[in-house]
């Protein structure tokens, strides 16, 4: 029979020696990635590789801080790269629906907009005050005054040659001349006269108002001509005016942009149509769409054809971007084009066009989580589309989507040239890496966390730079000793095993961040292990509530539990219950019945659907067991039911199959189990006890049930030897574990959870097939042979006609039969019966 574990190996306490300081405010906070070398490496990889599809994949459970710790290698690496090109969106003068995108030198961009507007300003202010001059309406006025002069002296000539013939000029319309009946008195002759003038005096009259209207119009021609002479004189007027406030204004922009080309280009192209367009300049003030209130109240921008949408602009000092993207929606990630409503009509100009995170980590990195990209409707899609095109291109959901939408801007597509991460749990990675073939070719590279690293003393002062530097940086109290040594022990508690660190940084955090509040309460300077006992209590208390319950319950008798006595078939199971974040261990009964049968074991809570397919096929293995153990020779004739006691959810996992085997053999062999041990385990066909998860809530569950009916110093738990590196037991029980009123035994296979549980050997088989009498293992071949003998005498008793059958008197049965015969002819009443 096993001996109980010994405290040392219950719980592995840190060292104060393996921290060589006083507290943590002198260690240099640990900011690369802790414990995780292989991530590391594939980071470095990703960053490095210059070939298309070197995208990274951050895989790894939520908490482990995946995010922290890349953000930080990128910034690290950005830091030491020159900041990527500004990108402007401009007009584009002779289209407006395709608006041209510029490249330009980090920090440019915005310049080159603050240029333009200001160039604006002065313009708008000069031209309109060079238009408003004496000396150009002066010389605008003569032009004018020389066309009119040119006009009355044509109309002057023609007036007096068709006065000559006996016809008048005349205005009939407005802007339009003719010629009419001229009376005696000079006068333009009534009709009444005209009519009563004899026919030849009206002929001759119509034939000179004939003549004179046709050299009116080869007059009007004439005149056409040197008006339109004029309008371009008084244009050429305009355009030297303006170009005398322009040419020295623009000048200045061009020689101090020389050196890009297109911003040369663009700029000539804004003369040039801001001459074709002096009117928006001399109507600026009465033009409301043209004023806005950008920092200053009555800032004058310019009309929107003359400015610029410094897109992304970049400080020049600041190195390559790292952008991380909390919402990737289609738009979010590519960017997308504004409306305005303005007087009930829909309309976008290349000054809306807002740039997406691609556009503002151009250059750089950009870190998504994998889910929330997944969540939005065709930001996954477009987002690869993006990256294999290598191009930005702007495209709203409607026209994706053939959906009818307003006319919309084409804006030039912008190259696209970055590192993205995205981060992601294991479950989506392989969910995409199973229904997204592409997903191979866009992220090559893949950073796999670890959730634990070995607790060796070298990482135990690793992880307290690693604490050194959450607290600084949530401005917490630094740690001394004893609560680093205290946060260590927690941290391998939470990995469930003695021999790692569990790398979850939320939870540390977190756990930090509370600790910090109880030193803040106690007015210490440093956290001690007492405050972090502080933040551990208090948070149990906090979740505690359903697992008092259950406790509530075991109190009053509602849940039936006994850690005193012996019963047959019936075992102290352990279990872990999990709702939300509340997860603690309890006892769990296990009962079994045993019979005769056809040699299969039914598993109740399968049967009504409550068990899953792990506990399933922990069952069937006991079934295997006990055919290859006992039925080598023969067939099994017996029936088992197997049921957890008060279980009315699901129930899953084969941790509880050595329990269940324990409480079969015990059923079998009509041998009672102690109610003072708990069990749990899992068992293979050969007897191999194996390893569960959970063990230190399941002992603490177990215990604080003992606790409730009262500690008598047997109680205890049988645990899978595999299983002793991962105790990490709660105070209270290593206590009462030195008291000697609690205890833990680890066993390596059935034959040990036998004796543990049943009080007696297990038994070996001899070289003819027997085991000793009194252990467990006779007994339970015992009952077998019972039920193989009657089935055998069942099936002779139906063969032989019932004139042979000869009654065995009684007293000749009695004195002559076996024990074992006798037990099996009781049997075979009762099972009658």
């Amino acid at each position: 029979m096993s001996k109980p574990l010994a405290i040392s190996q219950l719980y592995r306490s840190t060292p104060l020696k393996h921290l060589p300081f006083r507290n943590t405010r002198r260690l240099k906070p640990m900011t690369d990635f802790l414990g995780q070398d292989r991530a590391r490496e594939s980071a470095e990889m990703a960053v490095a590789m210059p070939h298309d599809g070197y995208n990274l994949f951050a895989i790894g459970s939520n908490g482990l801080g995946k995010r922290t710790m890349i953000r930080r290698y990128l910034e690290s690496v950005a830091r030491q790269r020159p900041a990527p090109s500004d990108w402007i969106y401009v007009n584009n003068f002779k289209d407006p629906r395709y608006p041209q995108a510029i490249e330009l030198p980090a920090g440019l961009g915005a310049t080159f907009k603050q240029d333009v507007h200001k160039l604006w300003r002065k313009l708008s202010d000069r031209i309109v005050s060079a238009f408003e001059s004496d000396r150009y309406q002066d010389r605008r006025e003569s032009l004018k005054g020389e066309l009119t002069r040119v006009q009355q002296d044509a109309l002057a000539q023609l007036a007096a040659i068709g006065e000559k013939q006996g016809v008048k000029l005349v205005l009939r319309t407005p802007g339009g001349y003719g010629f009419s009946p001229m009376a005696e008195n000079g006068e333009v002759m009534a009709l009444e006269v005209f009519n009563k003038l004899a026919a030849p005096a009206q002929e001759r009259i119509k034939a000179a108002m004939a003549d004179m209207d046709s050299r009116l119009r080869k007059v009007a021609r004439k005149l056409d001509q040197i008006e339109e002479r004029n309008r371009d004189q008084i244009d050429s007027l305009n355009d030297e005016v303006a170009l005398a406030v322009i040419d020295p204004l623009l000048d200045r922009l061009l020689e101090k942009h020389a050196a890009h080309p297109r911003l040369v280009s663009y700029l000539k192209s804004y003369r040039t149509d801001l001459l074709d367009h002096l009117e928006l300049v001399l109507n600026a003030g009465e033009n409301q769409d043209a004023t806005v209130s950008v920092g200053q109240a009555g800032e004058q921008l310019p009309p929107v054809r003359y400015q610029v949408n410094a897109l992304v602009s970049r400080d020049p000092k600041q190195g390559a971007p790292v952008i991380l993207e909390d919402l990737p929606t289609h738009y979010n990630l590519l960017g997308h084009v504004e409306q305005v409503t303005y007087m009930g009509t829909v309309a976008t100009d290349f000054t809306l066009i807002r740039p997406g995170a691609l556009h503002r980590a151009n250059g750089g990195f950009l870190m998504i989580d994998a889910e929330q990209v997944l969540e939005h409707p065709y930001a996954w899609q477009s987002l690869k589309r993006a990256l294999r095109a290598k191009s930005l291109k702007l495209s709203s959901l409607e026209q994706m989507l053939t959906l009818t939408g307003t006319v919309s801007l084409e804006p030039d597509a912008i190259p696209l040239q970055l590192k993205l991460v995205l981060l992601g749990d294991r479950e989506t990675f392989y969910l995409l890496q199973e229904f997204d073939p592409e997903l191979e070719t866009v992220f090559k590279m893949r950073a796999d966390f670890e959730s634990d690293m070995p607790r060796t003393p070298e990482n135990e002062l690793v992880y307290a730079h690693f604490l050194a530097d959450i607290a600084r940086r949530e401005g917490l109290p630094p740690l001394d000793r004893s609560g680093v040594a205290r946060l260590i022990e927690e941290s391998a508690r939470t990995a469930d095993d003695q021999e790692l660190l569990s790398l979850h940084a939320r939870g540390v955090a977190d756990l930090l961040r509370e600790s910090g509040y109880w030193a803040g309460q106690a007015g210490a300077e440093c956290i001690t292990a007492d405050h972090i006992r502080q933040a551990l209590s208090g948070r149990e208390r906090r979740h505690d509530r359903i697992r008092r319950l259950y406790l509530d319950d075991i109190g009053k008798g509602n849940q039936l539990f006994s850690c005193e006595g012996e019963v047959i078939g019936q075992v102290n199971g352990l279990t872990v219950v999990s709702y939300g974040d509340a997860s603690f261990g309890l006892p769990s009964r296990i009962s079994v019945t045993a019979h005769y049968g056809s040699g299969e074991i039914t598993d109740i809570e399968r049967d009504v659907e409550l068990g899953g397919a792990i506990h399933s096929k922990g069952v069937l293995i006991l079934t295997s067991y006990l055919k290859a153990r006992f039925g080598a020779e023969h067939p099994l004739r017996f029936a088992a039911n197997i049921a957890f006691e008060q279980s009315y959810s699901g129930v899953d996992g084969d941790s509880a199959s050595l329990g269940e085997l324990c409480g079969l053999l015990s059923a079998i062999g009509k041998l009672p189990v102690t109610q003072s041990l708990g069990i749990t385990g899992s068992v293979n066909q050969f007897g191999e006890v194996q390893p569960i998860g959970g063990v230190n809530e399941k002992i603490e569950g177990f215990f604080a049930a003992c606790q409730l009916k009262g500690l008598t110093g047997h109680q205890g738990v049988i645990i899978p030897v595999q299983n002793i590196r991962h105790l990490m037991l709660r105070e209270d029980v290593l206590a009462a574990i030195r008291a000697g009123r609690f205890r833990i035994h680890a066993v390596s296979r059935v034959e040990e959870a036998i004796e543990l549980l049943l009080g007696r050997p297990a038994g070996v088989m001899d070289a003819e097939g027997s085991y000793p009498e009194g252990s467990v293992f006779a007994a339970v071949a015992e009952r077998f042979a019972v039920w193989h003998d009657a089935e055998k005498d069942d099936d002779e008793d139906e063969d032989k006609p019932a004139a042979a059958v000869v009654p065995v008197p009684v007293a000749v049965a009695a004195s002559g039969e076996s024990r074992a015969t006798a037990v099996r002819r009781r049997h075979r009443g009762v099972n009658k019966h």
